[in-house]
């Protein structure tokens, strides 16, 4: 594994309600983002940050 790829974090946000959180897999970020958008209709957005 690469060493930038341990700092790297994923910021979850959701445009309509409170929801924000960090991630630090990609995969976890986006699972949550698709979930939350399913279950709610809202607008997320996930971005990877270093």
């Amino acid at each position: 594994m690469e060493s930038s790829s341990r700092t790297e974090r994923y910021h979850l946000v959701c445009r309509e309600c409170s929801l924000e959180r960090l991630y630090h897999a990609a995969n976890d970020a986006d699972a949550r983002s698709r979930d939350h958008a399913a279950d709610t209709g809202h607008r997320v957005v996930v971005d990877r940050i270093t």
